[in-house]
């Protein structure tokens, strides 16, 4: 199944062109006067006329000519063609007032391009907002083969914007729209195609769309296709073929095509020939247009040096660039350029910071040095025990290294509350050691993890590692509760449901004999507790 990025199409970016003047609509400023009173007295000028001056770029003469020509003719075409030029700016100020009046004249006389393109207007400008009636004029230029309306509708029927969502109808109006012609529309059909999107699912005319969209000219559908032959991702894998197609979108400016050729220069891939003027001309436009992963590659090809000269002093700016973007490789490689003093000074308090920074955003590296760091006794001053547990544990629950079993178990050992937490339950997960799992998180419930309370009262119930005890168990959930545990209550209650009233007495005596000397062992700093869940994700808790 070719595979397709989070890249839906913008309902208003798209460039329109209007009938016989190559009109690109850009962005829209309402705070312009009417065209109508603020244009000169415009010279008598036939459609004709107005054309030769748009190809010669004489765009003050257009904007006059139509002006002229919507008014004392009242054609629906100049009258469109008016509000287009109001509505871009072009030959004078922007004004969007002034260009939805026109629009709304040729609408009255049934043309269907300033239909669509008032449609836009009503969708897309904070005064004129309208998505109910846009649909509408949507629905009547689309109804009559107007493909950019019918591409436009079926984008609101999919988003459920002025409409009621309904993904069939979005499906049939990108179909007519994308056997009319319209690119993005064939895109979308590729997209509803390869997802199953209001259709039945087919491989073959998601492909076959897609190369419909790509050969039209279409940026995003040549990358994909392209990425699709790369990798050969529903396609038969084809090198050459792919370099074609991410070359066609990277002169396109499609900033990830643009990447992936950059990178292939790098790195001198799939039989491309490495040249450090292309890697670059290609690296620098993606990374220009945000790509964070172009700055990435740019940063490792200066540190790595051989095609790029090594240059630290660029990488770090590339690195940090990508950084601030939240990319976690390059937070890494920022991290280890403070830590061997490469390209800026040497700084090991910023470079654990970043190694955290790292590790939140989900590198694997971050996680790693900051246990290698503690294993070797290195984050004195730098990074809490209690701070560092939770990224020493995925190395334990990675690696199942000794060492970071260790310099847990002595944290534990040292009233480290995560520590007890985390290395008990991952004790209890095996049968040798399940005592053990027990004893570090009775611990830290003495010591007020609440998580560890609560977890301690649900073994009491189920007799993991422990007696089944409902009193203790009440106990430990009522202590829970008390601190607010969100499941703690439910859980006490059913547990109470099967007691007898002496037992919920004694076990509320127990919790409150508990409660009257908790206070001397309230510890003097936050413990933040981070346990992985069997899908993967973490949850975090303080206590």
């Amino acid at each position: 199944m070719i595979s397709f990025q989070n890249s839906a199409i913008r309902l208003l970016s798209v460039t329109l062109v209007c009938t016989g003047l190559g009109l690109p609509l850009a962005a829209q400023d309402s705070s312009a006067t009417s065209g109508s009173a603020t244009e000169e007295a415009a010279a008598p000028a036939t459609m004709e006329e107005v054309e030769q001056a748009w190809q010669r770029g004489d765009f003050v003469f257009v904007r006059r000519g139509l002006k002229a020509l919507a008014e004392q003719e009242g054609s629906a075409l100049a009258q469109y063609r008016y509000g287009r030029v109001l509505l871009e700016g072009t030959g004078g100020p922007r004004d969007v007032r002034g260009a939805v009046g026109w629009l709304e004249k040729a609408v009255a006389q049934n043309n269907a391009p300033a239909a669509t393109l008032l449609a836009r207007v009503l969708l897309s400008s904070k005064e004129e907002q309208n998505a109910e009636r846009a649909a509408s004029l949507l629905s009547n230029a689309a109804t009559r083969g107007d493909a950019e309306a019918q591409y436009y509708l079926g984008l609101l029927l999919q988003s459920g914007k002025g409409v009621e969502q309904d993904l069939s109808r979005a499906f049939d109006w990108f179909l007519a729209a994308g056997e009319n012609g319209n690119m993005r529309a064939q895109y979308e059909l590729s997209k509803a195609y390869s997802q199953g999107h209001g259709t039945e699912q087919n491989p073959q005319e998601a492909l076959r769309w897609l190369e419909e969209a790509a050969g039209e000219g279409l940026p995003e559908a040549q990358y994909f296709l392209a990425n699709a032959l790369d990798n050969g991702g529903g396609v038969p894998m084809d090198k050459k073929a792919a370099l074609d197609w991410f070359r066609r979108a990277a002169e396109n400016g499609q900033p990830q095509a643009q990447r992936e050729l950059g990178t292939k220069y790098l790195a001198g891939a799939d039989g491309v020939t490495p040249n450090a003027a292309e890697a670059l001309r290609w690296l620098e436009a993606a990374a220009e247009a945000g790509d964070r992963s172009a700055m990435h590659n740019l940063g490792i090809g200066y540190v790595s040096g051989g095609l790029l000269p090594q240059d630290y002093d660029k990488a770090f700016r590339w690195f940090e660039q990508a950084s601030d973007q939240e990319l976690g490789r390059s937070t890494f490689a920022l991290a280890q350029l403070y830590a061997s003093g490469n390209g800026t000074a040497q700084d090991m308090a910023k470079a654990v910071a970043l190694y955290h920074k790292a590790a939140q955003q989900g590198e694997p590296g971050g996680a790693l040095a900051i246990s290698q760091l503690a294993k070797a006794g290195q984050l004195e001053g730098l990074m809490s025990p209690h701070e560092a547990v939770p990224w020493v544990m995925i190395d334990l629950l990675q690696n199942a290294d000794e060492q970071a079993e260790a310099w847990l178990l002595q944290q534990a050992d040292a009233g480290v509350r995560i520590a007890q937490v985390n290395l008990g339950e991952f004790y209890l997960q095996k049968e040798d050691k399940k005592a053990e799992g027990v004893d570090l998180i009775e611990r830290a419930a003495i010591a007020g993890s609440v998580p560890a309370q609560f977890r301690l009262g649900n073994l009491y119930v189920t007799g993991d590692g422990v007696d089944l005890d409902y009193v203790a168990a009440h106990k430990w959930l009522n202590i829970a509760a008390a601190s607010g545990h969100p499941e703690a209550v439910e859980t006490r209650a059913v547990v109470g449901d099967l007691m007898t009233p002496d037992q919920i007495a004694k076990a509320q005596a127990d919790a409150r004999a508990y409660f009257d000397t908790a206070r001397a062992r309230a510890p003097q700093t936050d413990q933040v507790v981070r346990t992985s869940d069997p899908d993967g994700t973490t949850s975090t808790a303080r206590d």
